[in-house]
């Protein structure tokens, strides 16, 4: 990959983010942030005593997928689940405030909005409390999103399925998405949760992390860049997609495409790690805005590789902006022209 040309076309692509029309289905969540300071260890037991110097609230799952996008300044609309419940009303105000689509959201009189609690101390995770409902929604709650997701992606160039396995992805609401896609003629993107990789039999592109891709494989050991070849071969074949692309934390990503013979990996880029919450989110909402702004899949995914490494570098559940994304290629323009200058026998004057 010529990383000059990459750069060129990749501003080519953030100038026509602004003209796609992403849809996001799949489990919307509110995560809070208790911050504090650590100063002593409790009497009670043996655990940190967080003296609390503030809360804040940020949208997750599906919902942090969706402002991703939104902070790319693509269109965006989110359809699933909240609760009838003051976290669920927050959560459709965050939405709007941040200029994202919420008429398919359905709230749900049976369930309450799941809620994510982290307990941060000196920019470190203490504990998360979970307040959620697994099971699948009652039949009217279903009906009335199946209702949504269809009239949506009439007017979608691309949709993202989060899938957090917290109810709202049913196999009838993913078999819907994909009939309606292919219609319609546009992509599907998913981030799995599951380990039979066939839910989702029919979509474009899957975004498994390692361990996910390993458990999808029966627990197989995917320790080289040969065994994820062959790993991800043999689940696009298990989910009929046209690509996976595996993410490898520090090792970065690989790319593996159902026509192509060639295997394709991107290192990672994060000089500092504080936070991985959310990255996944990230790399999948870069990826659709790439891939709707017209960007091939190589180039769309580098584009993710990139966004994911500045977000990880932030505490918290923090999104791309396109002004950080812009930041970071020209970061990397300059670093491989300050390389270029270094190299024996090469100088600007050469080039």
């Amino acid at each position: 990959m010529n990383e000059a040309g990459f750069t060129a076309r990749a501003f080519g692509y953030l100038e026509r983010f602004a003209s796609c029309r992403i849809l996001v289905v799949g489990d919307i969540m509110l995560d809070e942030y208790v911050w504090g300071n650590v100063g002593r260890i409790s009497p009670e037991a043996p655990v940190p005593v967080v003296a609390v110097t503030r809360d804040t609230r940020a949208l997750g799952g599906a919902a942090n997928v969706a402002v991703n996008i939104a902070a790319l300044r693509a269109k965006v609309r989110l359809a699933g689940l909240v609760g009838a419940d003051s976290p669920g009303r927050e959560i459709v105000r965050m939405l709007s405030k941040s200029r994202i689509g919420v008429s398919g959201i359905v709230a749900d009189r049976n369930r309450p909005t799941t809620v994510k609690t982290r307990v941060i101390a000196h920019n470190q995770q203490v504990v998360r409390v979970d307040r959620e409902k697994k099971e699948p929604p009652d039949e009217r709650a279903r009906e009335d999103l199946r209702k949504e997701v269809r009239a949506a992606i009439r007017e979608a160039d691309g949709v993202v399925l989060s899938d957090y396995r917290k109810g709202v992805l049913s196999r009838e609401l993913v078999e819907d998405v994909v009939a309606a896609a292919r219609r319609n003629g546009v992509f599907i993107a998913v981030d799995p949760k599951r380990t039979d990789f066939s839910f989702y039999r029919g979509v474009t592109l899957i975004t498994p992390n390692k361990s996910e891709t390993e458990a999808a494989l029966g627990g197989r050991d995917l320790s080289g860049d040969a065994e994820i070849w062959e790993g991800g071969k043999a689940l696009l074949r298990k989910c009929d997609a046209k690509a996976i692309l595996i993410t490898r934390g520090e090792e970065g990503m690989s790319l593996v495409e159902r026509r192509s013979r060639s295997f394709f990996h991107i290192p990672a880029l994060a000089r500092q790690v504080f936070d991985v919450t959310g990255a996944g989110d990230t790399v999948i909402g870069t990826l659709a805005v790439g891939m709707g702004a017209g960007a091939p899949l190589r180039d769309a995914a580098l584009l993710a590789n990139i966004a994911a490494g500045v977000v990880v570098g932030e505490v918290g559940t923090v999104p791309i902006t396109i002004d950080k994304l812009s930041r970071a290629l020209r970061i990397r323009e300059r670093e491989r022209d300050v390389a270029q200058e270094e190299r024996p026998g090469t100088s600007r004057a050469g080039r």
